[in-house]
């Protein structure tokens, strides 16, 4: 069964207990051997095999979610507060949706028009 969203923290992180903002920053203050330390750097997020999510500074990557807006890097300790969703992440999610978990993915620049080409130039019909 296909899911019904692109998958955020507390999908992807479920085996450590994650499922919510606060069991994030629980597990994340938990499993960080580095110090955790908030950064107000605006960060834009992009979908990568069917999870939303960042790429730190560090070259880690964490995974986000579009109703908490915060990621947090369990690589180097960094805690994105600002992390920047495209205003239709939701039109883009149902386009992707459709798509095999290892073509579900979206980086800024990316139009709606693009991802619909895409689909149809690999036979996928859309779904919205």
């Amino acid at each position: 069964m296909m899911p019904e969203h692109i998958h955020n923290f507390a999908d992807c992180l479920s085996h450590a207990g994650v499922t919510s903002l606060e069991t994030l920053r629980i597990a994340h203050a938990r499993h960080v051997k580095a110090k955790l330390h908030e950064v107000e750097t605006p960060i834009n997020v992009e979908v990568n095999h069917g999870r939303w999510l960042i790429n730190c500074e560090c070259n880690g990557a964490a995974v986000s979610c579009r109703t908490a807006k915060i990621a947090c890097c369990f690589d180097c300790g960094r805690v994105y507060k600002v992390v920047k969703f495209p205003r239709n992440a939701g039109k883009i999610e149902s386009i992707l949706l459709v798509r095999p978990m290892a073509n579900r993915n979206w980086k800024k620049g990316e139009t709606v028009k693009f991802l619909v080409a895409e689909n149809v130039e690999h036979g996928i019909k859309e779904s919205i």
